[in-house]
């Protein structure tokens, strides 16, 4: 795998505009550069006399034009969790579901990107099994339609609801999202998937993914089918993953962690040192959820490269809130919009740009059952969302940035 360009890496670090929190890197030559082109010089003029005389008209191949540089925009989510009072939410009059209308002020943001990547924590383990949210999450297979349609590409599979529904609901989780052609990381059906390489924009992404633990339902599989069908932290599983994706040639290593502890505003010291451990193992950007509140964004720094870590960012879609369980850092989230740049001559690969976006869950009552949006903050306070914020909701919006930006740190 490639190392980043010192120099731009440097420079990310240094320079941080909050307008979503951005930090600008080395931008570096981004238009594709033509060739000579011999047909563009001006000849003397012939002898009138000489009627022999012809001009060559330049070879087609002389307009061959070479890109020196590539880009690929990744936008990265936390927790897509689904509770019982959204499910009711998101149920039809004739009996289906609709989900997708939380995600409609978050779209664009997903869709402009190259790759969108989310952590799904629940299991679609059959509509015919019943519904339920928390402690035993099944959502209904329709969440995925809703995630397909908002623009995502890669689910994360791997958190402490992966086993909610036993072998058999983590067999249909990968079926079913394997039914809306979105990929998936994290879990396995029979036969142990330890990444996955992502190629667009001719820059190979790979993509790891890993949980600290199932909610204590490790008996739902025996210890084979543990090892196989889902993917737990362990130090040395996690360097023979990282070794193979060497043999790959990808250009980024990205790790997603479900890791730390819940409602907790900072990483624990095991978050802190699990990073370290990746980032001198080879990997160069580590996004990190679990604990259902934004914590702070990091940069490692080792011998040869630079590490982006991310360690929480927060619910993107649930029920969880002030009003449910008294801890209003848990409606909040960020969308983490990473820009990568690949040098085609010499293969060096760097993040470019990083761009955090802060986001909020909005909940309000209609008609009988609540209704969810996920908000981008900045643009909701600016006025920029077709809808009517009250003077209450400004309010907590200003207390999501405010307390968002205090997570991030410096």
């Amino acid at each position: 795998m490639k190392k980043w360009i010192g120099i731009s890496a440097l420079i990310v670090l240094l320079v941080l505009i909050f307008t979503g929190m951005f930090i600008q890197g080395d931008m570096g030559v981004v238009d594709s550069v033509g060739g000579s082109n011999p047909g563009e010089n001006v000849t003397s003029q012939p002898d009138a006399l000489d009627d022999s005389f012809t001009q060559t008209p330049p070879l087609e191949t002389d307009k061959v034009e070479r890109i020196e540089y590539s880009t690929l925009k990744i936008i990265a989510a936390g927790d897509l969790m689904f509770h019982m009072p959204q499910i009711n939410s998101a149920k039809q009059a004739d009996g289906s579901f609709n989900f997708f209308p939380p995600f409609e002020h978050v779209t664009e943001y997903i869709q402009e990107a190259d790759m969108a990547i989310a952590n799904l924590e629940t299991v679609t383990g059959g509509d015919h099994l019943g519904f339920s949210g928390f402690p035993r999450f099944n959502s209904p297979e329709a969440v995925l339609d809703a995630i397909a349609e908002a623009g995502f590409d890669v689910l994360v599979t791997s958190n402490n609801h992966t086993l909610d529904r036993g072998k058999k609901g983590i067999i249909n989780t990968i079926d079913k999202i394997k039914d809306r052609g979105l990929e998936y990381i994290g879990t396995s059906k029979d036969t142990r998937r330890p990444y996955i390489v992502e190629d667009r924009n001719d820059i190979k992404v790979g993509i790891l993914s890993y949980t600290y633990g199932l909610n204590g339902l490790d008996s739902l599989l025996t210890q084979e089918e543990r090892s196989n069908m889902v993917n737990l932290i362990d130090k040395d599983l996690i360097r023979e993953d990282i070794r193979a994706l060497e043999v790959e040639e990808v250009d980024l290593v990205m790790a997603y962690l479900h890791w730390g502890y819940e409602y907790h505003s900072n990483p624990s010291q095991d978050q802190i040192e699990l990073a370290e451990f990746l980032s001198h193992s080879g990997v160069d950007i580590i996004l990190g959820t679990h604990p259902h509140v934004v914590q702070k964004v990091d940069i490692i720094h080792t011998d040869s490269k630079m590490t982006l870590v991310v360690y929480s960012m927060g619910n993107f879609i649930s029920n969880q809130r002030y009003d449910t369980m008294g801890v209003s850092a848990t409606e909040d989230g960020m969308m983490i919009q990473i820009e990568v740049e690949k040098d085609m001559v010499s293969g060096n690969t760097h993040v470019k740009t990083l761009r955090m976006i802060p986001t909020w869950i909005h909940r309000s009552w209609q008609a009988g059952a609540y209704e969810y949006r996920i908000l981008p903050v900045e643009a909701a306070l600016e006025g920029e969302l077709d809808m009517d914020l009250d003077p209450a909701t400004v309010k907590r919006l200003e207390r999501s940035l405010s307390e968002t930006t205090k997570a991030l740190g410096d």
